[in-house]
């Protein structure tokens, strides 16, 4: 059966075997916002499996698939952290359940700037995080991409104490 919830200023859909948007026994669901970007590409947006939330890399594209601030690093990165977001909420979780992100930059030089955007947008403790320099993204004008894991239920403790 195939579910609908609508959630925040984006449309939300759950696709899945499941009534609801709860990933089902041992199972896993595709999860999208509406409009979703990037179904022309076959990428899911996010697969819920368990209490487990898999984000594809999101990337400073908008509703309509344009890409926001070619080549500006901050406004992309506002871009792609309102994508994250939105998919992350659309799959029953947020920004402060992220476990481990992947960011992708074409200028290691904005190192400083990713650990400020780790302050402003993730909370503590912070996600385990692998921060890579590729030569280019899916389109030329990117300059930055996150992709994430995230818990649905419950809180991430710090075991450090």
């Amino acid at each position: 059966m195939i579910s609908t919830r609508i959630a925040g200023a984006l449309g939300v859909l759950c696709l899945g075997a499941t009534l609801g948007c709860g990933g089902g026994e041992g199972g896993a669901e595709r999860v999208r916002t509406d409009p979703d970007f990037y179904a022309p590409f076959r990428i899911s947006q996010a697969i819920r499996a368990g209490n487990l939330l898999f984000v594809s890399g999101q990337a400073a594209v908008d509703e309509s698939g344009a890409v926001v601030g070619p080549g500006d690093f901050d406004a992309q990165a506002e871009q792609v952290f309102r994508n994250l977001d939105a998919v992350l909420r659309a799959g029953g979780s947020d920004l402060s359940r992220v476990v481990k992100v992947t960011i992708y930059v074409t200028d290691m030089a904005v190192f400083p700037k990713i650990l400020e955007l780790r302050e402003r947008y993730f909370t503590k403790p912070y996600p385990a995080d692998t921060i890579v320099e590729i030569a280019a993204l899916g389109l030329p004008e990117l300059v930055l991409e996150i992709d994430a894991i995230a818990i649905v239920d419950g809180t991430i403790a710090d075991a450090s104490g």
